[in-house]
């Protein structure tokens, strides 16, 4: 799998070439915060699983609260 980074404004992009047509669907402050979102939308299709560990359960809760507050 091949995906390209790219940068539009001050956010960096992921998206997928092979896919052309696609919405891109990895976004963030950071390289690595774009390919993160990427690999979380589409952890279905290429088989991933993500378990919150209860250690993480209270800054993940305190994330999405500002998340939501910001919308």
């Amino acid at each position: 799998m091949k995906l390209r980074l790219s940068k539009e404004g001050t956010r960096f992009v992921v998206d997928d070439p092979a896919a052309p047509g696609t919405p891109t669907v990895g976004r963030g402050r950071t390289m690595l915060e774009a390919i993160g979102s990427y690999f979380h939308n589409h952890q279905s299709e290429l088989g991933l699983s993500f378990e919150v560990d209860e250690t993480a359960l209270p800054a993940e809760t305190r994330r999405r609260s500002r998340e939501l507050s910001r919308r």
